[in-house]
């Protein structure tokens, strides 16, 4: 469900990710050059996995307490994306800045590294940034619909030509559940299983890239939601969802498209609409149930010509959907109804 989501965005685009290195070792120790460490707003974050590596301890992601867990010789520590303090034993120690599941591994920052991971081996740390970068924005940029604007509005149509690539967000993820069924079912799953689906579908048909916003269960940042959409290739973003109702007998498939204000500076047709009517489409003809395509100012899909649709895809509270949402015949069929819809506008695209 969209619900919260889309307000974390007006953080988004505050600094762009580069690739930076550093060195690290414990005290006295050759130091171990670590070159996938990223810079946001100005502060290099580094793969939890590779930290431990360079001071010789091993750790694990834990999915169901959903916590990284270091052994170390005071006793287990724990760090979560979604606390500001590091836990050793029964103590807990604070964090400057939480950690962060970066393009697929949990990641710490500098500060992380200087003031904590000491803690874990009883001895000094050896720390060298070899790339130090300082972060810069455009304070105008700060607005929401400008930040959508600066990605959406560069993205043309280009008349003539099929799909290249397809951008797809994946509601929810870690600790953020999404809405949960009655059972205990959860929405952030449903997205994942079926955007797996999605994307396997897509590079087996059309055999054009496709790129996730997660490929797990973890949490993001709104900046990480919207990396995917950076890729030049990308001429189609899809957000995947699910939705809950007060009654049970609420049904169906709902598609929103970016409000008839919003494309006031894209030029040409309304792509989005053009996306959400083949894949409407789409699912009448796999007889999945389909409210409607809404327009809605209250959801921030940005301005621009980039072809964007939010789905959701059913809701948790009917028993029928929820049969669809958490099978695997079910997310397939949802999967391929998807698929075809993008297949027809990509063909549709061709011709004009």
């Amino acid at each position: 469900m969209v619900n919260l989501f889309f307000s974390l965005f007006l953080l988004l685009f505050l600094t762009t990710p580069v690739f930076a290195d550093i060195e690290l070792a414990p005290k006295g120790k050759p130091p171990m050059r670590l070159s996938d460490v990223y810079h946001l707003q100005g502060l290099p974050y580094v793969a939890l996995d590779d930290v431990l590596d360079a001071v010789s301890l091993r750790g694990h992601w834990d999915s169901v307490k959903h916590v990284y867990r270091i052994r170390t010789a005071r006793g287990w520590a724990e760090l979560s994306p979604g606390r500001k303090n590091l836990k050793i034993g029964a103590k807990f120690y604070p964090l400057q800045e939480k950690p962060k599941f970066i393009d697929g591994r949990l990641r710490v920052s500098e500060n992380f590294i200087l003031s904590q991971l000491s803690l874990l081996i009883n001895r000094s740390i050896y720390y060298r940034n070899l790339n130090p970068v300082i972060a810069q924005y455009n304070a105008d940029e700060s607005t929401l619909d400008r930040l959508f604007s600066f990605l959406l509005h560069k993205k043309n149509i280009v008349r003539g030509q099929r799909l290249r690539g397809v951008a797809i967000d994946v509601g929810h993820g870690g600790l953020d559940t999404g809405v949960l069924a009655a059972d205990g079912y959860k929405e952030k799953q449903a997205t994942l299983d079926i955007a797996r689906r999605l994307s396997k579908t897509l590079k087996m048909n059309l055999g054009i890239p496709v790129f996730l916003s997660r490929n797990d269960d973890y949490e993001l940042t709104p900046k990480q939601r919207l990396e995917p959409v950076t890729h030049e290739e990308v001429d189609a973003w899809l957000l995947l969802h699910a939705e809950g109702g007060f009654s049970t007998t609420a049904q169906g498939v709902v598609l929103f498209v970016r409000s008839p204000q919003a494309n006031r500076l894209a030029e040409g047709p309304d792509a989005s609409r053009q996306l959400a009517d083949e894949l409407l489409a789409s699912f009448q003809q796999a007889d999945i149930p389909v409210v409607g395509i809404l327009s809605s100012p209250l959801i921030p899909l940005g301005r621009g010509s980039l072809p964007t649709v939010l789905l959701e895809l059913g809701y948790l509270t009917n028993p029928t959907d929820l049969q669809r949402l958490r099978s695997a015949g079910g997310q397939q069929q949802l999967a391929q109804a998807i698929y075809q819809g993008l297949e027809n506008f990509s063909l549709n695209r061709k011709k004009n």
